[in-house]
């Protein structure tokens, strides 16, 4: 059967591989870039944010110190025109007109300083929304400006000061704050208060171009949207806030009372910064959005300015980094996957040619043309040795079609080898059925085709001649001094009854250039069938079995096994055999027998055996059937090892 190239391809394979190692190389190379640009992008935030709070600070700073220089000029002509309070105004007009920061500018006298003027004295002059210089005196009882922070300050401070956000309803109508510094007299008393207002429009606007350029730079279209917008405020020296994108909250909401309700110690800790006016950041939860605050002092009013970034828009452009650093490297991929495909396809087609050759070969075409390779390379070596194998499977097909027949031949010849060895045995059963008083029953079952076992019996007059014998190894060999044993056997019994001397003969004949160190156990037995005397000899073989009262091994003298040694003096023993007796008589197959764990089959078993069939009165082949059953059962499946032979005689008198 052919290969699917489209299911199995090497060259699919291969390049998923080489991708995939690719893959998980440059996935732990995009975290690390994710990672890194988020970290990039929190430190380069925390270094912007920075830079645009000393920038703000620096602006607020240029237009504040302006405004206290103005201020400081302009008291000082005040307090040179003291004694006309129309000079006074002139002045003070004279400066509105010089500053475009500040939107209006008062002078409030103590009380009763001009009696004609009455107690509460306050000129304050105003630039209009027409750019119009207005002249105004504000000072009265509904506005007691003698109970207001930015005078009440300032009469001690010579250094000025800087009043916390207000509402001006009287004068510019606007949300102010007031840098007033004391004017004296020139006895040195302090006698008014010079108040320069600057609206807090101009801080709102600073604050919100900020906000524009940082929506900008993250690309935040939606600016009512908090959870990724950046925005910044001011809070004054108490929390309240000065400047807010949410105007409600201005003066009306304090970022102190707010830390309170937080219950957190960040928050806490953030207030405490900016109120101490320090400079720094912290991650907090801002209005339930994880933010980052940047915050850092206007130094010159005790203020603090802020900026809130949510944490998303920060991390924002880490995440976009990261996206387009995977998507890259999924475009990438995917190039590379085309490109190491068709190069792998066309480096392996070679390899898709040899396997199509070798499955022609697999079907017998041993002549099949293999594929040119050009280049020399390992898949030139492997084509090369394809070719060799082609070569070698040509040759060794030629041999086995040779050897197969050889062996048909062989096995021909030891089908009919088994033939002529099994027809050298007893076959016909029962032997004698004239006689009553003998029974006898063998069986021989080879390990292989042929075997080394034997056995034979005939009877000559009143007596029986027998014999069981083992041929050391197996096979061909084996059986060739099998059927030599058994002829001579038969040869020799028929001239010499006694077993020792049959025995004698039979070591002397194979023991006589001898080559191959064959031996054979034997035992040669004679039955008087008149009497029942039996007389035996062992040559090394195993000791039958005697089942008549009760079953036992008979006693064997420790002969050696014939054709090992000439001129052994074998001995001859004598035994009476009472009718009902049944000799058995066995080869080591049967006792030796092994099952799938190697455990044989074992004396105590076969005796076992022979003892259980003691009370059954069975006749001789009952006696070997039922011995064969047993082995077998034990053995079950196990290959067998050897040859196994067995023969019953039994012994039933007259």
């Amino acid at each position: 059967m052919g290969i699917s190239f489209r299911s199995k391809s090497f060259s699919v394979r291969l390049t998923r591989q080489v991708v995939l190692v690719m893959l998980v190389t440059m996935s732990f190379i995009s975290g690390l870039i994710f990672i890194w640009a988020t970290a990039s992008m929190v430190m380069m935030s925390q270094s912007h944010y920075h830079d645009v709070l000393d920038v703000t600070n620096q602006k607020v700073g240029k237009i504040l110190t302006a405004v206290e220089v103005a201020a400081i000029n302009n008291v000082s002509e005040i307090e040179r025109n003291l004694d006309s309070p129309e000079r006074v105004v002139t002045a003070m007009k004279g400066e509105l007109e010089l500053n475009p920061h500040v939107v209006g500018c008062g002078l409030a006298f103590v009380p009763d300083y001009y009696p004609q003027q009455g107690h509460w004295f306050e000129p304050y002059v105003v630039r209009r929304e027409d750019g119009k210089v207005e002249a105004l005196q504000i000072g009265s009882a509904s506005h007691d400006y003698l109970k207001s922070e930015w005078y009440l300050k300032a009469l001690n401070e010579e250094d000025g000061y800087w009043s916390n956000p207000y509402y001006d309803a009287d004068g510019a109508k606007t949300m102010l704050c007031t840098y007033s510094k004391p004017v004296h007299d020139a006895q040195g008393r302090t006698v008014a208060v010079f108040g320069a207002d600057v609206s807090l429009d101009w801080l709102k606007e600073q604050l919100h171009e900020i906000d524009k350029s940082e929506r900008q730079h993250f690309l935040v279209l939606d600016s009512t949207d908090r959870s990724f917008t950046p925005y910044s405020f001011i809070i004054g020296r108490k929390g309240d806030y000065i400047v807010h994108p949410d105007e409600h909250r201005i003066l009306h909401e304090n970022y102190k009372e707010e830390a309170k309700h937080t219950n957190t110690e960040d928050d806490d800790l953030l207030v405490i910064s900016m109120q101490k006016g320090k400079s720094g950041h912290k991650i907090i939860d801002v209005d339930d959005i994880i933010s980052y605050v940047f915050y850092a002092p206007l130094e010159q009013t005790g203020w603090s300015m802020a900026i809130v970034v949510p944490a998303f828009t920060i991390f924002f452009m880490g995440i976009v980094v990261g996206c387009i650093t995977l998507l890259l490297l999924a475009i990438g991929l995917m190039v590379v996957f085309h490109i190491c495909y068709v190069s792998i396809r066309r480096a392996t087609r070679p390899l898709q040619q040899l396997s199509v050759s070798a499955d022609e070969v697999a079907k017998g075409n041993f002549h099949t043309q293999l594929p040119v390779i050009k280049h020399d390379d390992e898949i030139k070596l492997l084509r090369d040795s394809f070719d060799t194998m082609q070569q070698s499977l040509s040759q060794y097909v030629k041999q086995l079609t040779n050897t197969t027949a050889q062996k048909a031949a062989i096995e021909s010849e030891i089908h009919v080898a088994r033939n002529i060895q099994m027809s050298m045995l007893p076959k016909v059963f029962p032997p004698f059925p004239e006689r009553s008083d003998i029974d006898i029953f063998g069986q021989l079952t080879p390990a292989k085709a042929v075997g080394g076992d034997l056995f034979d019996f005939y009877l000559n007059d009143d007596q029986l001649f027998f014999c069981v014998g083992d041929v050391s190894g197996k096979g061909v060999p084996a059986s060739l001094v099998m059927a030599v044993a058994r002829s001579l056997f038969r040869n020799i019994s028929a001239h010499v009854a006694e077993p020792h001397r049959i025995v004698t003969s039979l070591n002397e004949a194979l023991a006589d250039g001898n080559e191959t160190n064959m031996f054979v156990t034997l035992f040669v037995g004679v039955v008087n069938l008149e009497n029942g005397c039996l007389t035996y000899c062992n040559a090394g073989h195993n000791e039958p079995i005697l089942m008549s009262d009760n079953v036992q091994f008979m006693t064997c003298d420790p002969n050696l096994p014939v054709g090992i040694e000439t001129h052994w003096d074998f001995t001859l023993q004598e035994t009476q055999l009472a009718p009902g007796t049944t000799l058995f008589i066995y080869t080591d197959g049967l006792n030796e027998a092994e099952n799938a764990v190697q455990e044989q089959f074992g004396d105590n078993r076969m005796l076992a055996k022979a003892g259980e069939m003691l009370s059954e009165s069975l006749t001789s082949e009952q006696i070997v059937n039922e011995m064969t059953d047993a082995v077998h059962r034990f053995v079950g499946d196990a290959e067998p090892s050897d040859d196994m032979t067995m023969l019953a005689i039994q012994y039933k008198g007259k």
